[in-house]
This record gives C-alpha cells, structure tokens and sequence, in this order.
C-alpha cells in the first residue's frame, strides 16, 4: 500500500534523525552526509507544503497545524505563568533549545575529559587515577539557541531534550526574573543607594526685595535665618554609596567513574540537581541574604518600611502599595507571597459572607489567580511567612560575575583510591538594593 503524503514526511524525518544521530555519534558531519541531509531537508520541506495544501483542501487544518508542529518538535503553546517560570535564571528550557546538562555533555571539556581518560568503549576505568576536567562554562546566548542544524533544522526531534527528572522536590524560581540584570568584570561594586526622598516642590512668588532674609537668635548661637522673598523651597534626596563584593555560590555532588562516562547520567544531575540547586540559592539570597560574610545583602534585610496586617490581608496589601507610591515614589510591580500565606484564607481562600471565593475561583487559570491588585504574585518558599512583599523590584541588581561552571575531579579526600568522582558547580554575582523605599513589608499577615 503507498503510503500517504504523512507517512512519508514522518519517515523521512526519522531518517533525517538516525542520520543526525549517526553523525552526533562519530563527532563529524562530512561533506557527503551533508549534502545528502541537505537534499533530504528540501524534500521534507516539499512534502510540508502538500501535506498543507492538502488539509486547506479537506478543512482539517487544525488537525495538520498540531501535526506538522508535534513533527518539528515545538513545545505546546504556554500561558504566561509557564513562561515566566521556565526562564529562570536566563536558562531557556524549551524541548528545542538546550539545557545547560545538553550543553555541558555537549561541550569540548567533556568530550575531552571522556577521550582522555575513557578506553575505546569511552567508559573510565575504576584504575583510571588523576582525574580532573577542564571547566565548563557555556556562552549565555547558546542556551537560547534551537535545534542543531546537524540534527536536521526544526524538522527533526531532538532526542536528546532533557529528562523530566524531580530528584529534590523542585520549587518554582520566579523572583530572579523580577530583579534587573547586570554584568560586571570586577569582583567589588561600588553602588547609590536612595535612602529617603523629600519633594518641597511648590509655586514660587517672584522676590519682592534684593534684601536677604532676616538673622535671628542670640550670641553664640544658634542662629535662624528667616527664607527671603522670592525664595525657593529646598528638597531632598538622602543616599549613601554602598560597597558589595562578588560571592560565589557552589555545591557538589560524588558521582562514579562509570557514571561519569555516560552522557545522560550527567547531563540529568547537571540539569535535575547541580545547575537548580545554584538557582534555588540565589532566590533565598536575592530575598534573605543577610549582608555578613559570603551572603548577599537580600531584599527583606534592606528593606526597613512595613506595615500591619490593619483590617483584612487583602487591605493590608493596598496599604503597603499606597506607601511604595507615596513614600518609595515608586510603582509596584510585584508582590511576593510564601505559599502558606498566598493559599490561605487571608488571601487565595477568601470568601464572603455568601461563601463565594473574593479572589480565587477553582475554575479560573493559574494567570488569573496570579494576579492581586494589578500585581504580578509570586510565590516563593524563600519568602518568610507571615510577611508578604510589595515592591518596584527593578531597583534590585543582580550582577553576573561569571555563570555557571562545572568541573569534575578524583583529587577529593579518599576518591581518588575509592575510584569516585566530584562534579562541582559555581557560580559568581553580586547583588544591590539601589532604593531601600522602593518596597514595603506586610507583617503578620
């Protein structure tokens, strides 16, 4: 039986796969393979086209949209909580771009730590001693990238998308994204910091009078001088410069020498353990850091304004964005909850006296019930209970000093004669509160 214009496009793309695969295998795409790919990518393309035109024929467009992009390997459409959570941390984990794990086992290091110490099955003996990996540290714009054009272009599946793999009870990272982003190439900033505002601002009559206010009080003082005509008034910004050092954020892991040579392995515990944890960390020291030693200066210890719980939770929020835009003279844009606290009666559980749901809806979407007041809610494990916090959080600076980097090394205590192995992940930033007024606490919410 012939087989129809779907079969062949499938086929023809898994084909288009071993082929890639093959090539990913031998470490090179010759100049054969690539013209054959080439030609083999013009027919899939072709193929697209009548596959399409014929579903404009049949009115089965729908049906053929969600095929050809199941066929590319393109991810469903997500909502805007999706997004903003699988962004942490400037790592794009769609199915077609490549996590840091991919391009960790990807990279030149590791494919030279496996040749060098790795026989011809690639697998590092338990007698294999001295062990120690050149580090790893990706350029940030190649997390972003798409499928590899040796793997076919956006036809083809990659079948090295990363493992959906819980190993700590994974939490979701969101307060990163809020705080804006730097770069810095010293290991001490220097930063302003606005401590306090005072706007006297008013019409001013024109001077009546070239005589300079009158001097009042007695010898020696002190004494007052009474503001002449035509005087403006004075305001005031308070700041102070504050200084802040790089910190560096590391944790590792002990891993055989087997599993080390295995690829999938790796890259998993890059992606599932090492490479999160460094994530989850720098949310807890974004927002609790507490200035001293190798800790961040968070955003809660900074932060001095607060108020009460006065008349209900919810009110208790408007008043502490009514003190951001008044005495911040800022404009919130998000609001930052532990989860105890946002799924409770005091805000996501509240109900009238009619027992109808005053901001959640069991049928609502997650957007939908990530919204209060017009702000963004994000809820945080880092964030303490019982204290919500409201804030412009672009006034808070994360500077990246250098990503990420994992190493892997036997020259650990007793692994070099228990035939083990550590893989290390690090990263380096610093972090500054350029306005302490810009946020305002809720306590005993």
């Amino acid at each position: 039986m012939a087989k129809t214009k779907r079969e062949q496009l499938e086929k023809l793309v898994a084909d288009m796969q071993t082929m890639a695969d093959e090539a990913d295998t031998k470490g090179d795409f010759e100049a054969e393979d690539r013209q054959k790919m080439i030609a083999m990518m013009s027919d899939a393309k072709a193929l697209k086209e009548e596959v399409t035109a014929e579903a404009n024929l049949t009115g089965d467009m729908s049906n053929v949209t969600s095929f050809l992009a199941n066929l590319a390997g393109k991810p469903h459409e997500k909502t805007a909580s999706e997004k903003f959570s699988m962004t942490v941390g400037g790592l794009d984990m769609k199915p077609n771009g490549k996590t840091f794990g991919e391009l960790f086992v990807e990279s030149d290091q590791y494919k030279d730590f496996t040749k060098r110490y790795g026989g011809s099955d690639g697998i590092i003996k338990a007698s294999t001693k001295g062990i120690q990996s050149s580090p790893f540290q990706p350029d940030t714009k190649a997390l972003i990238t798409g499928a590899s054009a040796t793997s076919g272009g956006a036809f083809v599946v990659n079948d090295r998308y990363g493992m959906v793999t819980d190993l700590t009870g994974e939490r979701m990272l969101t307060v990163d994204d809020l705080v804006t982003k730097g770069t810095t190439t010293s290991d001490t900033i220097d930063y302003v910091r606005v401590t306090g505002k005072t706007n006297n601002a008013a019409p001013t009559a024109e001077a009546t009078t070239a005589a300079a206010g009158a001097i009042s009080g007695a010898s020696p003082g002190p004494y007052t001088v009474a503001a002449g005509s035509g005087t403006k008034p004075e305001s005031d910004l308070a700041f102070e410069v504050v200084s802040t050092t790089v910190k560096t954020i590391a944790h590792w892991m002990p891993m055989t020498k087997r599993a080390a040579s295995d690829a999938g392995q790796v890259r998993t515990l890059v992606d599932s353990f090492l490479e999160y944890g460094l994530l989850e960390e720098l949310e807890d020291q974004e927002l609790n850091g507490t200035g001293t030693g190798e800790n961040f200066e968070g955003i809660n210890t900074a932060v001095v304004q607060a108020v009460g719980s006065a008349g209900t939770d919810i009110d208790a929020i408007v008043d502490a964005i009514r003190t951001v835009r008044v005495i911040g003279r800022r404009k919130p844009t998000a609001v930052v909850f532990h989860p105890n606290d946002w799924y409770s009666t005091g805000f996501l559980l509240a109900k009238d006296a009619q027992g109808n749901y005053l901001i959640g809806d069991p049928r609502a979407s997650v957007d939908q019930l990530n919204q209060l007041w017009g702000l963004q809610v994000v809820v945080s494990e880092a964030q303490p209970e019982n204290t919500a916090l409201v804030g412009d959080f672009r006034w808070a600076v994360r500077w990246a000093r250098e990503g990420t980097t994992i190493t892997m090394s036997d020259s650990h205590a007793d692994f070099f004669i228990r035939n083990l192995l550590a893989i290390l992940a690090e990263r380096r930033d610093a972090f500054g509160v350029l306005d302490i007024q810009a946020w305002c606490k809720v306590t005993a919410i």
